[in-house]
């Protein structure tokens, strides 16, 4: 159809010339409503010179001089289309190179995204199996405790509708109960005699370990319960993906959890067995509830190490009470001393980090490309631990200059050595201000490690309170031994020293100095500056109602006297 409106148009013209204008219009590849005003153009210019010839020959004549003026074909058809651009309007030329520009963009962010894209991790490293033979060791499986302490918490009955139903007037004292809560207490007691019992064989095992499994996924569901879910954003390893599967990261929450619920029940009966006057009995569920703790901690996943420094500091409370309420012989108190330090000095670690490092290492695996010598680029998953924000994660996508596998390795390695620091080094020592700094600091390049840096902060805070609270706790059976030996309270823990009562001077890791003992008419104080690294005369720090609170940043840690229950936060 084009090509016989093309003849018609140029019937008058000779075949010369129509074949020139046809080879032009063909070599300007251009859009068609163009090379049809150009095809117009040359022919109405052909007729305009042709129309005063005469003859054929003459046209023919005049036609071929035309031409051979015109020149080669495809250069002309070069110029007109080139020509033809140029007229353009303003506005089409800008859209047209807004519309180029955006293409070489949109190529060039294609081929930065193929990078995140292709490419396959190669995961060399079972890291479940890892972490198994970590805490496992190759010790044969009648070594584990943990049989024993799962089989106390089926065993156990009655608990959480008592303590839900009387709030925190199970760590009352017998005595400050009224009749029907003591009624209670003897009643969940004897039902849960045999959950005991079984705890107490547990402990005596000199293992415990968990058989982790399932596989590796991002955890990250709201079906989890509260403990749970708290554990995903605590733990580095559930943020990296690495603590296996949503049922396994349950299965664990769900077993620490019955554990804290039976030591709430053994914590009742330490209080009981005291106030029934069998403090031989109240001591002895004292120590199964140290060396439970013990047994959780410095290895396996921090959320049990946590659960077993949280499963300490209840049975240190209950021992505190019982000391404070009841006459405790002096063989006794001596007894429970050389064991507590014995079992403080067999312990190697409270806290260890290894297994969440290396969960972070898993992800990395999972989440690079391995090139063979040790590094690799990120795919997409890996840019919440390769960037520290979105800045760098457009930064880097624009230029693709993302860490590699190597230096996202090395963040990990220093973030480790500096939470590590924070174990090592007493508050004091770290600096009155900005402990965290170093840490946080570290974590910048790093959203997921920004996230963690505050949490492994906490973590460094429970632990030297901890410690702390071991300290304050031989030192108060030590100045009690004293005071039931000698007949009255030590003038200062020096004495409690050179008289043989204590190994060394217990110190408060939050001044450089030995805790501060005060000994008072008929009693003694025992205290810890706190985080607040000042003295302030042995008073409490309050809570946000204006209660006296334990452990609180805004005064000193008091051990002694013991706090009564109900008159805190």
């Amino acid at each position: 159809m084009a090509e016989r409106h093309q003849k018609n148009e140029m019937k008058n013209l000779p075949a010369c010339v129509c074949e020139f204008i046809r080879a032009v219009i063909k070599k300007m590849r251009y859009r068609r409503k163009v090379r049809q005003n150009v095809q117009n153009e040359l022919t109405a210019h052909f007729e305009d010179e042709l129309k005063d010839c005469h003859t054929d020959k003459e046209r023919e004549q005049k036609a071929q001089q035309l031409i051979s003026q015109f020149g080669d074909a495809r250069l002309l058809g070069i110029l007109c289309r080139r020509a033809k651009k140029r007229c353009r309007p303003l506005w089409q030329k800008a859209l047209l190179l807004s519309l180029e520009a955006f293409a070489v963009i949109f190529l060039y962010l294609l081929i930065c995204s193929s990078r995140l894209i292709i490419g396959t991790p190669t995961i060399k490293v079972n890291y479940a199996a890892w972490l198994n033979d970590l805490v496992r060791q190759g010790r044969d499986e009648s070594l584990n405790a943990k049989p024993y302490f799962d089989k106390a918490v089926q065993l156990a009955t009655g608990s959480p509708a008592f303590l839900e139903g009387f709030g925190k007037t199970w760590s009352y004292w017998p005595g400050d109960m009224n009749e029907p809560q003591r009624q209670a207490v003897e009643k969940l007691l004897e039902d849960n005699s045999a959950a005991f019992e079984t705890l107490k064989k547990g402990v005596e095992k000199p293992y415990y370990w968990v058989n982790y499994s399932g596989k590796a996924g991002l955890v990250r569901d709201k079906s989890l319960d509260g403990e749970a879910m708290a554990f995903a954003w605590q733990y580095p390893g559930s943020l990296s993906g690495l603590i296996e599967s949503r049922e396994f990261l349950k299965e664990v929450s769900k077993s620490l959890a019955g554990y804290k619920v039976l030591i709430r029940q053994l914590a009742v009966r330490i209080l009981w067995e005291a106030y029934k006057g069998d403090l031989d009995g109240a001591f002895d569920d004292f120590l199964t509830s140290q060396k439970f703790a013990n047994h959780l901690q410095g290895k396996g996943l921090l959320m049990e190490q946590l659960v077993g420094i949280a499963v300490e500091a209840i049975a240190h409370d209950r021992i505190l009470v019982v000391l404070d309420k009841a006459d405790v012989s002096a063989p006794l108190l001596t007894k429970a001393q050389q064991e507590l330090q014995k079992l403080y000095d067999q312990q190697k670690a409270i806290v260890s980090f290894e297994a969440g490092k290396a969960f972070w290492y898993d992800f990395v695996q999972r989440t690079f490309t391995d090139d063979g010598r040790g590094s690799g680029r990120p795919l997409g998953r890996a840019l919440p631990v390769a960037v520290g924000s979105w800045k760098d994660e457009v930064i880097g996508f624009i230029f693709f200059n993302y860490p590699d596998r190597q230096e996202v390795i090395k963040t990990i390695d220093r973030f480790y050595e500096e939470a590590q620091r924070l174990l090592n080094q007493t508050p004091w020592q770290s600096g009155t201000e900005n402990r965290q700094k170093q840490l946080e600091e570290i974590a910048q390049n790093s959203f997921l490690l920004k996230l963690s840096a505050p949490y492994y902060g906490r973590i460094g805070n429970i632990f030297w309170r901890m410690k702390t609270h071991r300290e304050a706790l031989v030192t108060v059976v030590a100045i009690m031994r004293y005071a039931k030996e000698k007949g009255q309270y030590t003038v200062s823990l020096d004495e409690l020293v050179a008289a043989g009562y204590l190994k060394e001077l217990p110190m408060d890791p939050y001044s450089d100095k030995p805790l501060i003992y005060k000994r008072t008419d008929d009693d003694f104080v025992l205290y810890s500056v706190g985080p607040n690294f000042t003295d302030d005369g042995g008073e409490l720090g309050v809570g946000q109602n204006g209660k006296p609170r334990m452990w609180a940043d805004n005064g000193d840690w008091v051990f002694w006297p013991v706090l009564k229950p109900g008159s805190q936060e």
